[in-house]
């Protein structure tokens, strides 16, 4: 049970959606072999957003490097997704730790999605369908640009912080200090389900999405290309009609 609500905590934070049956993956967009290219625009800047998931064929990955390398060329300056844990240092332990008791286990305790070996989703969904499927590739394997790209995320402590200064400071306590952060037997006190639900809803999603619109539309790039999760298109299209009511959508652009 605590596996299978890794993989939710994992989705939640990475953007990935339902993905329990072959039918959850299909909707997802896991079965792809190409990325959908859609575009958020004004007069000032054209945003292109390829919409990720974590889990995937080879061909919609290569597919993706492809589209991520042409329109490099073109001179877009690619915005990635990534939420920053911290160096290593007792305050970023302490907001893993606080991570943690809001979840009740810490999301990334598989830090692959899929086995490839045995095709188990989260060490325990096995996953049956007729595609081969593989994990996200890193950066670097889809071409990124290592000098001009931009990490556009928040950081953990960013969330934690104003997670606690909204609702209520997090407590850790010498149980929490007795299990390693990779220890899936962790059985110390959570945070009310109310908050848990709050921090999915406003800070895995919400707060991302109104961090990286501000991001955009401060930056003086003019052609930016948002490499995220798919669910976080639409709550970045919302922040940034509210900074600028002249945003526009595009939808399933044909060239880049």
């Amino acid at each position: 049970m605590k596996k299978f609500l890794t993989l939710i905590t994992v989705c939640i934070l990475t953007s990935c959606s339902s993905i329990m049956t072959n039918r959850g993956l299909k909707r997802s967009g896991v079965f792809n072999i190409r990325s959908e290219l859609n575009s958020i625009e004004n007069d000032q800047k054209k945003i292109i957003f390829i919409p990720m998931h974590h889990i995937g064929r080879k061909e919609f990955y290569d597919d993706v490097a492809n589209k991520i390398d042409s329109l490099q060329k073109l001179d877009y300056t690619v915005f990635y997704e990534g939420v920053d844990y911290g160096k290593d240092s007792l305050e970023r332990i302490e907001n893993l730790m606080k991570l943690r008791r809001i979840k009740g286990f810490f999301p990334q305790g598989n830090q692959r999605y899929l086995d490839t070996t045995t095709n188990i989703i989260a060490g325990k969904i096995k996953y049956k369908g007729k595609y081969k499927l593989i994990n996200q590739p890193s950066y670097g394997k889809l071409k990124l640009d290592s000098l001009t790209s931009i990490r556009a995320d928040v950081s953990l402590a960013e969330l934690i912080t104003d997670f606690e200064k909204k609702n209520e400071e997090i407590i850790l306590d010498k149980c929490d200090f007795s299990f390693s952060l990779k220890d899936e037997n962790f059985k110390c006190k959570k945070v009310k389900k109310s908050l848990r639900k709050i921090f999915d809803r406003e800070y895995a999603f919400g707060y991302r999405d109104k961090s990286l619109a501000k991001r955009i539309v401060k930056s003086e790039k003019k052609k930016i290309l948002v490499i995220y999760g798919s669910r976080h298109f639409w709550g970045l299209y919302t922040q940034l009609k509210k900074i600028d009511k002249n945003f526009r959508l595009n939808f399933g652009l044909k060239k880049v």
